[in-house]
């Protein structure tokens, strides 16, 4: 059976299923989480490998068409999930969704610009510049205290 599984790769579950027969599929509509936990590492794909990236090298995540970006400081990734479930899964603490097509981790975030139509542009740590829309700016006004 194949299912993908967003489960930290030292994770002993992780090790269990695989030897049971599991096979972890990046493109299966299956998903494995465990409850309650948020998850250490996001899988991405470039050129054909794939990687588990640890969430706090995770500048923003972004949708482009159908593409889901994972963008960080070494590079950008292509994920196979999309940014709902990716949202579901981020920790809270760490990551917001800005828009309808971005979610930022606010520990990358290096300068705050603000615009005169209800929006803000954050200037990322890894030189990206990413809008937070007007349907998000009171959201993110308040998650940041500003």
């Amino acid at each position: 059976m194949k299912i993908k599984l967003l489960l930290d790769p030292n994770d002993p579950i992780r090790a269990d299923l695989l030897k049971s027969g599991i096979e972890d599929d990046p493109e299966s509509e299956y998903i494995l989480i465990r409850k309650g936990v948020g998850v250490n590492y996001i899988a991405g794909k470039r050129e054909d490998q794939q990687f588990y990236l640890d969430i706090s090298d995770v500048c923003f995540i972004e949708s482009m068409g159908h593409d889901i970006l994972i963008h960080t400081s070494d590079g950008t990734y292509n994920s196979g999930d999309r940014l709902k479930a990716l949202e579901q899964v981020l920790p809270a603490d760490r990551f917001l969704r800005v828009s309808s097509s971005a979610i930022v981790n606010l520990k990358m975030i290096r300068r705050i610009e603000s615009t005169l139509m209800q929006k803000f542009i954050l200037h990322m740590s890894n030189g990206s510049k990413v809008d937070v829309t007007r349907s998000y700016y009171y959201i993110f006004r308040e998650r940041i205290g500003i």
